[in-house]
């Protein structure tokens, strides 16, 4: 998550077609929401940009989270996620970096770019940060903005449920099975929306991640979010093992489309 032409202001033309997702930033206040005892966290706090970009060839996603958590034994840290990719619109090619830090040492660090062989096929992802790593991509996996376009497709068509096999080299585990419920579409519109890009109604989604490579039935991680046609999620809720964090829509941009 994440995550390109238009701005769509309107429910009629956010019905109609495939999707198209608008090159955007957004910004939100992230805050803890819930903890499950022994979790040893007692706050969370920080901010969570989100940059969406439309390149001609493909997609770029920069993704910028800073939390600061303090601990119920006491003491706090920053634990600071830098994620950068490239996808073409193709959906075949992809490029990803991701780097974690905690008071400003990094704790983890991945690079590398995957290819599918083609449209439902399979690939493979190839890691060249921490160490030259290869990883096999079972039929059918989608990369991120494909996954997002080809789930707001089924949600505008009526659908209610959407399972893939989603990998977006966000660290070594490999794929996700992504399986995602959507509700039913809220048709009450802001009565001043702070961007026309909140001018639709949105899709009340929430996605449960479940690594391909592990036999566990319970997720790793899920994510709830208010998603509009274009693309843009009006409000975000990350849920861990022992903890959630809430993201609440600060502010909201569209960016021009590139020049091709």
């Amino acid at each position: 998550m994440a995550v390109a032409a238009m701005v769509v202001t309107a429910a009629g033309q956010a019905l109609a077609g495939p999707a198209d997702l608008a090159p955007h930033r957004a910004v939100y206040s992230m805050g803890l929401s819930t903890t499950k005892p022994g979790s040893g966290i007692a706050a969370a706090s920080g901010t969570m940009s989100y940059q969406f970009e439309d390149t001609c060839d493909g997609w770029v996603v920069e993704n910028r989270i800073a939390i600061t958590y303090a601990y119920t034994e006491g003491g706090q840290a920053l634990s600071a996620t830098d994620f950068i990719t490239w996808e073409s619109k193709d959906g075949l090619h992809y490029r990803f970096r991701m780097r974690n830090t905690r008071d400003g040492q990094v704790t983890e660090d991945v690079e590398g770019h995957a290819d599918l062989k083609g449209k439902g096929q399979g690939g493979t992802a190839r890691f060249s940060r921490p160490e030259p790593m290869t990883l096999a991509l079972p039929k059918g996996t989608l990369f991120p903005t494909e996954h997002t376009l080809r789930l707001i497709d089924h949600a505008q068509s009526g659908g209610r449920s959407f399972w893939r096999v989603v990998f977006d080299g966000s660290g070594l585990d490999g794929p996700y099975e992504v399986n995602a419920l959507i509700g039913k579409q809220s048709q009450a519109l802001p009565a001043k929306p702070v961007s026309t890009l909140l001018g639709t109604p949105h899709w009340p989604m929430h996605l449960a991640f479940f690594p391909v490579s592990s036999p566990e039935e319970v997720p790793n991680f899920e994510m709830s979010l208010a998603y509009h046609p274009n693309g843009v999620a009006q409000e975000i809720v990350q849920t861990f093992k022992s903890f959630s964090l809430k993201g609440r829509l600060d502010s909201v941009e569209a960016l021009p489309k590139r020049g091709c």
